[in-house]
């Protein structure tokens, strides 16, 4: 029976069967199995020895109180009472309850932390054993190989927390938690699990210049958004961070339950907004909301996989594909900004930072290589169909849509796109003068960084990716880091601060800014970008030129 489920398996994934056939033996088998339900009970004997114990007689002349004591009728406190039998009234619900979240904790920490480093350690050895480009060869799709890998590669994995869903069950079901909010709660597991899982194919097909660093960066990306998920909620675009991760379904289950023990956890749920419609006291907004912002996450991820995976040297996305992903993404984050009552600032800090980690993502996802901007140098009237003569005509069209030209011009549209769409959210909080200033301000460093990176993944170096990226991290954190060595406050010298730092322009400190300080930051700003362009230019006009006109030239 087993063999024939396996050939089911090969003609259905042969990928999924090559990691079911190397993985899944007697062995790593019975270590999976003993690690799970090892781990289980110790968690059980630890809630065990937290249960209280009533002392001898004669003993008892303070009144003690616990957590697990259950609550009695004239009195709101945890005092210990005893029952007919001579023991304490133990709140066995609230027991079970503790067990049911700390193995959903521990669990989805499992799952998403160390499933994560299993798939890029995995993409890691493939690449540095030459097997990949193999499987490249093979007959199989894209799609295929991406499910194989996700589904066989943490099968272990999986075993272990399928050995643990009859005690997290038990333990929800003991707990008074409905078993349709249960099965939501695996519902977003689920989800959570296809985001993140899917991010870590893409970060390690894309990443392989790191080494043996890919699989330890990504999981511990994981786990500081496992992290945040943790974190109360702030009404403000942030929050779009708890949906990640399947705890945000844990919160409206203890909301439910009403429990002052896990206060933390359920603060200003109640007050959740999207769009201004409340979403945090129903439990089937919430776990719709939870497969919108990981399902459009997914499909994005899946888009690059599909892409470049076939061909290494393609960009991660298309610019077509660019454009419809920033306005995806800048609409879920506006509906997390529209509040009734936002918190002071704190959406405008909270989408600065998201739309500086997108862009940086997103300039890291179009920028060409040297051999694309080399062919579209030298060949672009040849590559532009016959049919589409208007970009022949006009080159600006063919900055915006072809894929292997400079995506400088793209990330500018990108940014204007995302622009108009939060522009009303911007008008409804009434924002001052400055906010005008301060988004030209932040394009001009988006297309700066934008340039950076195009310019030394044009430059014929060696390890073009690390020195790219090296340098638009020192672009970003440098300057306010030694303006702040040199004591140069804000107030002292504004114009460093505006025309170096993203997003500076929100701080009290420039409340009192005149109008042509801020010009002069947008005009030195300026200045930068046309010399980084007509560096681009310089390098792409002379890779445009034939070899024969060259040698003629010399």
């Amino acid at each position: 029976m087993t063999l024939h489920l396996l050939d089911k398996i090969g003609n259905w994934n042969p990928q999924l069967f090559r990691e079911i056939k190397g993985r899944l033996n007697t062995g790593n088998m019975a270590i999976a199995s003993a690690l799970s339900l090892s781990a289980q009970l110790l968690l059980f004997m630890y809630f065990s020895a937290q249960i209280p114990v009533p002392p001898a007689n004669g003993e008892y002349t303070y009144p003690i109180y616990h957590r697990f004591c259950l609550e009695t009728a004239d009195s709101s406190t945890r005092k210990c009472v005893r029952d007919a039998l001579g023991n304490f009234a133990i709140d066995w619900s609230q027991w079970w309850l503790e067990i049911f979240i700390w193995l959903s904790i521990l669990s989805v920490l499992a799952l998403l932390v160390a499933g994560t480093y299993m798939l890029v350690s995995d993409l890691d050895k493939e690449e540095r054993r030459g097997t990949l480009n193999f499987i490249r060869l093979s007959p199989q799709s894209a799609k295929t190989i991406f499910l194989g890998k996700i589904l066989g590669v943490p099968i272990l994995l999986y075993l272990a927390i399928i050995l643990a869903v009859p005690l997290h069950l038990y333990a929800g079901l003991a707990a008074q938690i409905p078993l349709n909010e249960i099965l939501c709660f695996y519902t977003a597991v689920a989800a959570s699990c296809a985001l993140f899982y899917s991010s870590a194919m893409l970060f390690g097909l894309t990443t392989s210049w790191l080494g043996g660093f890919q699989p330890w960066l990504a999981s511990a990306t994981a786990f500081v958004v496992f992290g945040i998920s943790w974190l109360p909620l702030t009404r403000a675009a942030w929050d779009v961070l708890h949906f990640l991760s399947p705890l945000a379904m844990l919160r409206y289950q203890l909301f439910r339950l009403d429990k002052t023990d896990f206060d933390s956890l359920v603060e200003n749920l109640d007050k959740l907004q999207w769009f201004y419609s409340p979403v945090g006291t129903n439990i089937a907004s919430g776990i719709a909301l939870s497969l919108l912002v990981c399902g459009t996450g997914t499909y994005w991820m899946w888009q690059g996989w599909q892409r470049r995976f076939p061909n290494p040297s393609a960009t991660v996305l298309s610019k077509r594909q660019s454009y419809l992903l920033v306005i995806c993404c800048q609409v879920i984050f506006l509906g997390f900004a529209l509040q009734s009552d936002p918190p002071n600032d704190g959406n405008l800090i909270c989408l600065l930072i998201l739309n500086l980690v997108m862009f940086l993502a997103l300039i890291a996802a179009l920028t060409s290589d040297r051999q694309s901007l080399y062919d579209w140098a030298r060949y672009r009237k040849q590559i532009v169909p016959s049919n589409q003569k208007l970009w022949r005509r006009y080159p600006l069209l063919d900055l915006i849509w072809s894929d292997k030209s400079p995506a400088v011009v793209a990330i500018a549209l990108n940014f204007l796109s995302s622009v108009i769409i939060l522009t009303p959210w911007a008008l409804l909080e009434k924002f001052d003068a400055n906010g005008f200033w301060g988004l030209i301000l932040c394009l001009n460093l988006i297309l700066i960084y934008a340039a950076i990176a195009q310019i030394f993944l044009f430059t014929k170096i060696r390890n073009p990716e690390n020195r790219a990226a090296g340098t638009v991290g020192a672009a970003i954190l440098l300057p306010p880091l030694i303006l702040s060595l040199l004591s140069l406050t804000p107030e002292k010298a504004a114009i460093f601060w505006l025309s170096s730092t993203f997003g500076i322009w929100f701080s009290p400190s420039f409340a009192a800014v005149s109008g042509n300080t801020f010009l002069l930051s947008i005009l030195s700003q300026w200045t930068v970008l046309v010399l980084l362009n007509f560096k681009l230019r310089s390098q792409l006009k002379l890779a445009g030129e034939s070899a024969s006109k060259a040698l003629l030239k010399a």
